[in-house]
C-alpha cells in the first residue's frame, strides 16, 4: 500500500489531545462510557487521516485490451482488408475483449470508432492534409498511436495487419516502448494489391560523367514474376537505347552503353513495358544528372612532330587535347591549371627540371589530376628516369643496365663543307659520347666521308679508348658529299663481322650527288660538277680558301643507295640515320632508315646531335629496352581495357623494362611477364605508365588499328580527374519522402571550409520557389532535409545562393542539382516483408499469422494499476461515527442517556441557582437541599 499524501499521517500526533479532552470530562460521565466513546472517536480520527493520505494498492485485471491496426495504403489488397474486417468482427464477438479499439494507417494513423467505420475513412492517392494518403506507409506512427489506445489494468494485444513494407519512419524505433509496456504484437501479413507487375526501380549513372563520354547506364527493373518486357532509355526526346529482355522474378539489371551529348542538367527517363503488367503507374522513372564538359588533356610530346597520332585519336573520341613541348611544364605558376590529365610521351628526363616535376606532383597529389606516362626510346633505366622525382609518382621503377649485346658499330659522319664549324665539332662529340657508352668487348669504326670515305678509326675492340678519341678529334671538314661510297666502305668493314648486332649510324644532311629518281636524268658528271661549283662559289663569297679536293668516284645510278642499304639489311646489318642541317633531305634519310630497319632521327638544332647518337646507341645496347614484336595480354578486367581484343589486334614492336611498385595494378603484360600498362593512386589522383610508345615506332601497327583511339581514350578517362573532386559539391538524394541536401566545401588547399551559412533555393515542380538553410553537420559539410511530394512529372531543382560566406564563383562551381520524384515508393509492389513481421512479433512476445485463441490467451502480464482506498477509509470512519452516536444515545446501551450512572441534581437556571445560594443562610436551607425522592 502506498500513499499519495503521506504528510497527512502526521496529524496522528493529535490523538493524545482527544484523550486529554476526554479525561477533563471524566466527572460528567461514567468511566465505562467515557472510555468506549473516546476509543470510537479516536478510530474516526485515524480513519479520516488515512483517507486524507489517499492510500492505494496495485493489482492486475483479468481482461484483454486489444487494438487493431489496419494498413490501408495502396500496396495492400482492398479485398484482403474486407476479409480482415470480417475476421475482426468474428473474433471480437466470440472472445469479447475487455476493450477493443480500431485504427487505420497509411502515411499517418487515424482512429475510428468501430470496425464498421473503417469503410468510411477518406483516403487519397496524393498528399493531402485532410485525408489519409495511400502513397506512403508509416508503421512507426501507427505503433505509436496504438500504444496510446490501451486501457489500464488489462493485458495488451496489438493486432497489426500490414505487408510490413514501410516507406516512411522506422518501426524498430518503437520496439523498446512496446517491450517496456508489455504490448504483445500479433502480425497478420497482408496480401499485395498487385500480384503481377514490373517497374523501374532506379537509374544508376557513374559519377562525374562528361559530354560524349562513353558511359554505362544501369536500369534496375523489379518484376513480380517471369515476364517478357521492353526497356527503353531516353534523354529528353533523344532515344539512347532499347532492349527486349526476359525479366526474372526480383531485381534485374539492364545495361545501356551510351554517351550523353548535352552539358549541365540532363534528365534520363527509363520505361518498362511488360507482358501482363497490371499497373502502369510505376512503369516510368526519371533521374536528373549533371553532365560536365569534355575532359581537357595536356599532351607533352618529346618529339612534337609525332604528337598528332595520339592527339588526333583522342580528339576523335571527344577529348580536348592541347599539345605542348616539355618546357611548357616549367612556365608559369600553374602550367596544368584547367586540365584533367597530363600525358608525358617519350620525354627526355633532362627536359623535366625540378619545377616541372614539382608542378606535376602537385597536380596529381593535391588536385586529383591524372598522370599518363608513355615510354619510348628516350626512356632509359639507371641513367634516365630511375631515381628521378618523376619516378616517385609513377607506378613502376625503371630497371638499371641490362646485359648488353655483342655489337659492331660503324659511324658514317659527313665531313663535307656543310659540316664545317660547330656542326662538325658536335659530330665529334656525338662520336665520343658513343665511344663512352661502349664496353671493351664492343667494336667501333668511324668513317668520315666527303666525296670519298676516309676510315678515321678502324673497326676494332674499344679497349683503350684514348687512341680512338684522338683520331675522332682530328677530323676536319672538306670536300663535297657522296653517301653511296660511304655505305660501300661500311659494307666492306662489316663483311666479316660475327657480332650478334651489326649496325651503321649515318650522320648527314642527305644532300648527296645522287640524281633524283624518276623523270629525265641529267648527266651524272655534269650534275656532280654543278654541285661542286656551287659549294666552291659559296666558300669564296664567305672568304674561305677553297681546298684541293680529291677526285670523286663515278656517280652512282639512281636508287643505288637504297639498293645498297637493302643489301645491308639482307645481311642483317641495320642502318639508322641522323638528319641535320637547315634543309636536310628528309625523304632520302627516312627511306634509308626504313629500308635499313633502323631509326630515323632529325636534329631540330645542332645541339641535339650528341643526344640522338646516345639515344641510338642505348637502343642498340638493349639497355632497359626490349625490341621485339608482341601482343599485349590483359591481366585484369578494367575500364581502360573494356571492349578491346588485344589477342586479335596488331602487335607492338618494343617496350621499356620496368618493375611494378607494391600495390600497383598491372593491367597489361608483355612476354616474359614484363609489365606494359600499370596504374596506381597517388594522393588524390591517379598515375598510369604505358611502357611502350604512342607513335609510329613501337606503336606503328597500332596507329591504324580501330582500337588505338578507343584504348587511349579509355586510359585517359580512367586516369583523369573526376568532376566530384571539386572544392564545392552540391548533392541531393531522396530518403523516403524527404530530399537530403548536402554541400561539401573545401578551400584551395583542400582544407574544410567551416563557418559558412549556405542557403539553397528550391524550385518545386509547380514552379513555386522557397529557400532552406543548410546547417553544419561535420567539418566542411552542410546539410538539410526538405519534405517533397511524389506524383510530379517535373523534378525538384536545387541551387545555392550567393551569401553566407559563398561568392558567386562558389555558386557557379557548386552547380545545380535536380531530383525527380514521379511516384512514391508505395507503387513498388514488392512482396510482404515477412522477415520484419516475424521479428516484430517474436521480439514482443506476440505471434505471426495468429489464431484468435493466440491473441486472447491470458499470460498474466497485465500491468498492475493503482486502486485508491480512501473511499473505504471514509466509509469506515462514517460507520464508526454512527456507532459512537448509537452508543451514546441509545437507551438500551449501558451508560446510555436513559440509564444515568448516579443521581445528579437537576439543572437549574442561573437566576434560580443564585437565589438558592442566597437562601442558604436561612435555617431551612438544609432542608431545601435534600434530594428529591420519588415515591415508591
Amino acid at each position: 500500500m502506498t500513499f499519495a499524501h503521506p504528510q497527512a499521517l502526521w496529524w496522528l500526533a493529535t490523538l493524545p489531545a482527544v484523550w486529554l479532552l476526554a479525561f477533563s470530562a471524566r466527572r460528567d460521565h461514567l468511566p465505562r462510557r467515557l472510555v468506549v466513546a473516546t476509543v470510537l472517536r479516536s478510530i474516526v480520527v485515524v480513519l479520516l487521516l488515512f483517507a486524507a493520505a489517499q492510500p492505494r494498492v496495485s493489482g492486475r485485471g483479468d481482461g484483454v485490451s486489444v487494438v487493431y491496426a489496419l494498413d490501408v495504403s495502396r500496396s495492400v489488397s482492398p479485398e484482403f482488408l474486407n476479409r480482415s474486417l470480417d475476421w475482426i468482427r468474428t473474433i471480437d464477438a466470440r472472445h469479447r475483449p475487455a476493450e477493443a479499439r480500431v485504427l487505420v494507417f497509411a502515411d499517418r494513423p487515424q482512429r475510428v470508432a468501430s470496425v464498421d467505420d473503417v469503410a468510411s475513412v477518406a483516403v487519397s492517392s496524393s498528399e493531402r492534409a485532410d485525408v489519409l494518403s495511400q502513397g506512403a506507409t508509416d508503421i512507426e506512427q501507427a505503433l505509436r498511436a496504438a500504444t496510446a489506445g490501451f486501457g489500464a489494468g488489462h493485458e495488451r494485444r496489438l493486432v497489426l495487419v500490414t505487408d510490413g513494407v514501410q516507406t516512411r519512419g522506422d518501426l524498430w524505433r518503437m520496439l523498446p516502448r512496446l517491450q517496456a509496456e508489455k504490448v504483445r504484437v500479433f502480425t497478420v501479413p497482408a496480401a499485395p494489391a498487385v500480384e503481377r507487375d514490373a517497374w523501374v526501380d532506379a537509374i544508376v549513372v557513374p559519377p562525374g560523367v562528361r559530354r560524349h563520354e562513353p558511359v554505362t547506364v544501369q536500369v534496375k527493373v523489379h518484376a513480380l514474376g517471369a515476364m517478357s518486357a521492353r526497356i527503353r532509355l531516353a534523354s529528353g526526346t533523344r532515344r539512347l537505347g532499347a532492349a527486349n529482355v526476359t525479366l526474372r522474378p526480383g531485381a534485374n539489371d539492364i545495361a545501356f552503353e551510351t554517351a550523353l551529348t548535352g552539358v549541365g542538367e540532363t534528365t534520363l527517363t527509363a520505361t518498362v513495358r511488360a507482358d501482363g503488367d497490371r499497373f502502369e503507374g510505376n512503369d516510368a522513372l526519371a533521374a536528373s544528372i549533371d553532365v560536365g564538359p569534355p575532359p581537357r588533356v595536356l599532351h607533352v610530346e618529346g618529339v612534337p612532330e609525332s604528337a598528332h597520332h595520339l592527339a588526333d585519336a583522342l580528339r576523335a573520341h571527344h577529348i580536348d587535347v592541347t599539345v605542348a613541348a616539355p618546357d611548357a611544364l616549367a612556365s608559369g605558376a600553374s602550367p596544368l591549371a584547367g586540365f584533367d590529365a597530363v600525358i608525358l610521351s617519350d620525354v627526355f628526363v633532362q627536359s623535366l627540371d625540378a619545377r616541372a616535376a614539382a608542378a606535376i606532383e602537385r597536380f596529381v597529389r593535391d588536385t586529383g589530376g591524372g598522370l599518363i606516362f608513355a615510354a619510348g626510346e628516350s626512356t632509359y633505366g639507371q641513367e634516365g628516369f630511375a631515381g628521378s622525382a618523376l619516378e616517385r609518382l609513377l607506378p613502376v621503377r625503371f630497371e638499371g643496365k641490362r646485359k648488353r649485346r655483342d655489337l659492331d658499330l660503324v659511324l658514317l659522319i659527313d665531313r663535307s663543307h656543310s659540316m664545317r664549324g660547330r656542326k662538325l665539332e658536335l659530330a665529334k662529340t656525338a662520336a665520343l659520347s658513343t665511344l663512352d657508352l661502349l664496353e671493351d668487348r664492343h667494336r667501333l669504326a668511324v668513317v668520315a666521308f666527303d666525296a670519298k670515305p676516309h676510315e678515321v678509326v678502324p673497326l676494332a675492340p674499344v679497349g683503350n679508348k684514348r687512341r680512338a678519341e684522338d683520331l675522332i678529334a682530328s677530323m676536319t671538314a672538306r670536300g663535297q658529299t657522296s653517301i653511296h661510297p660511304a655505305f660501300v666502305e661500311a659494307q666492306r668493314i662489316l663483311a666479316t663481322s660475327t657480332a650478334t648486332t651489326k649496325h651503321i649510324i649515318l650522320l648527314s644532311d642527305g644532300v648527296t650527288a645522287q640524281p633524283p629518281i624518276g623523270g629525265e636524268i641529267p648527266d651524272a658528271q655534269a650534275l656532280h660538277a654543278l654541285i661542286q661549283k656551287g659549294r666552291e662559289d659559296a666558300m669564296r663569297r664567305d672568304g674561305i680558301a677553297v681546298p684541293r679536293t680529291d677526285v670523286a668516284d663515278p656517280l652512282p645510278e639512281p636508287g643505288a643507295i637504297e639498293a645498297l642499304v637493302a643489301a645491308l639489311a639482307e645481311a642483317k646489318i641495320s642502318v639508322s640515320t641522323v638528319a641535320i642541317g637547315d634543309k636536310p633531305n628528309l625523304g632520302l634519310m627516312g627511306d634509308i632508315a626504313a629500308i635499313g630497319r633502323g631509326r630515323g632521327y632529325v636534329a631540330r638544332n645542332d645541339a641535339e646531335i650528341p643526344g640522338l647518337f646516345v639515344t641510338e646507341t642505348r637502343r642498340l645496347l638493349g639497355e632497359s629496352i626490349v625490341e621485339a614484336s608482341f601482343r599485349p595480354v590483359a591481366v585484369h578486367r578494367a575500364p581502360a581495357l573494356a571492349g578491346l581484343d588485344f589477342a586479335n589486334g596488331p602487335p607492338l614492336r618494343g617496350l621499356v623494362v620496368a618493375r611494378p611498385k607494391t600495390f600497383a595494378d598491372v593491367l597489361l603484360r608483355a612476354p616474359k611477364d614484363l609489365p606494359l600498362l600499370v596504374t596506381t593512386h597517388y594522393g588524390l589522383g591517379k598515375s598510369t605508365a604505358f611502357l611502350s610508345d604512342v607513335k609510329n615506332r613501337w606503336s606503328a601497327d597500332w596507329i591504324g588499328w580501330d582500337g588505338y583511339g578507343r584504348f587511349w581514350a579509355q586510359v585517359v578517362r580512367d586516369a583523369m580527374r573526376r568532376r566530384d573532386d571539386g572544392d564545392l559539391a552540391l548533392h541531393v538524394v531522396r530518403t523516403g519522402g524527404d530530399a537530403a541536401i548536402e554541400l561539401l566545401a573545401r578551400d584551395a588547399d583542400h582544407g574544410f571550409r567551416n563557418g559558412l551559412s549556405p542557403v539553397a533555393r528550391v524550385t518545386a515542380p509547380d514552379g513555386r520557389a522557397s529557400t532552406i538553410v543548410l546547417r553544419p553537420v561535420a567539418p566542411g559539410r552542410y546539410a538539410a532535409h526538405l519534405p517533397i511530394e511524389a506524383g510530379h512529372a517535373q523534378p525538384y531543382r536545387f541551387e545555392l545562393l550567393a551569401g553566407g560566406g559563398l561568392t558567386g564563383a562558389d555558386v557557379r562551381t557548386a552547380g545545380r542539382a535536380a531530383l525527380a520524384y514521379a511516384w512514391s515508393d508505395e507503387f513498388r509492389a514488392v512482396p510482404p516483408d515477412l522477415a520484419t513481421l516475424r521479428s516484430l512479433a517474436t521480439l514482443t512476445g506476440g505471434g505471426f499469422a495468429p489464431t484468435a485463441a493466440d491473441i486472447f490467451a491470458l499470460h498474466g502480464d497485465a500491468e498492475r494499476t493503482p486502486r485508491p482506498l480512501w473511499p473505504w477509509f471514509v466509509a469506515a470512519a462514517l460507520g464508526v461515527f454512527l456507532l459512537d452516536i448509537l452508543w451514546r444515545r441509545a437507551p438500551s446501551m449501558p451508560g446510555g442517556v436513559g440509564v444515568p450512572a448516579r443521581r445528579r441534581p437537576p439543572v437549574q437556571p442561573a437566576n434560580t441557582r443564585e437565589k438558592t445560594m442566597n437562601d442558604s443562610s436561612r435555617p431551612d436551607a438544609s432542608a431545601a437541599r435534600q434530594p428529591h425522592r420519588r415515591s415508591a
